[in-house]
């Protein structure tokens, strides 16, 4: 078991440098450092004796190693049961990173998913979804449109929302244009495959219900982008819960 905490130390740092050098924390990067340092400690051997010697702590260890595996089968398994044949009256497209004008590489992967998607499927519109945010010279929607134009997707067949800030917003403002055109349009959300599971959440919040189309993450962002969504669905779970007791 000390070893895996010494090979948690490398992971850690690893991923810390990639972050660095990637300009793309994602809000992770003390997260990551929270992760190094405590597994350094328990990687020397004293340390880890002390600990693992309190039954309190090899519980929660054990807790939270067990709720990990879980939450992560459910993203993981969620983002890889998509299906582009699959037909519907609208698609999302969520939003991520522009860099001035220039897309990111996940921006990009997304978009190319639902050009593939728009070609397969004519009568299909697509919401492109995410607001302006620091470092962008316009909002991620229209960079998005933009990107979908010059690939020869129709204008009409573009609509762009601009608002949002987060994935709850996107999901939310998008439904609120959909409402307006078509109720109870069937809809599917593109996006990274780690983004699936808690977007169906978020929409099942708002009583609607959408399926995914999971697009594949840059491989050295993986781990960091998967540990992040784990703590982005528990939060979610939690709101999910106050919402069933308090209404109750």
């Amino acid at each position: 078991m000390i070893y895996l905490f010494r090979f948690l130390v490398l992971f850690g740092v690893f991923n810390l440098v990639n972050l660095y050098l990637l300009n793309s924390g994602a809000g992770m990067v003390p997260v990551w450092l929270g992760i190094t340092i405590g597994s350094l400690m328990l990687s020397v051997r004293p340390w880890y004796h002390f600990f693992f010697s309190r039954p309190w702590f090899k519980g929660l260890a054990i807790f939270g190693l067990v709720a990990f595996v879980i939450i992560e089968c459910f993203i993981m398994i969620s983002g890889f049961k998509t299906n582009i044949d699959a037909k519907c009256d609208y698609i999302i497209v969520l939003g991520a990173r522009v860099r001035g004008r220039v897309l990111s590489l996940t921006l990009k992967n997304r978009l190319d998913k639902a050009y593939e998607y728009l070609v397969k499927h004519p009568e299909t519109v697509a919401i492109l979804s995410g607001g302006q945010g620091h470092g962008e010279d316009l909002s991620e929607g229209e960079a998005m449109r933009n990107y979908l134009l010059e690939k020869g997707i129709e204008k009409e067949r573009l609509i762009v929302e601009n608002q949002s800030t987060n994935t709850e917003e996107n999901i939310g403002y998008s439904f609120q244009i959909i409402d307006q055109n078509k109720k109870d349009a069937k809809v599917i959300v593109i996006t990274s495959r780690f983004h699936i599971l808690r977007s169906k959440m978020i929409a099942r919040g708002i009583g609607k219900r959408v399926e995914g189309i999971g697009v594949n993450t840059i491989p050295y962002l993986v781990p960091t982008y998967y540990l992040r969504e784990f703590f982005a669905v528990i939060k979610e779970c939690g709101k999910i819960l106050a919402k069933i007791i308090f209404s109750s």
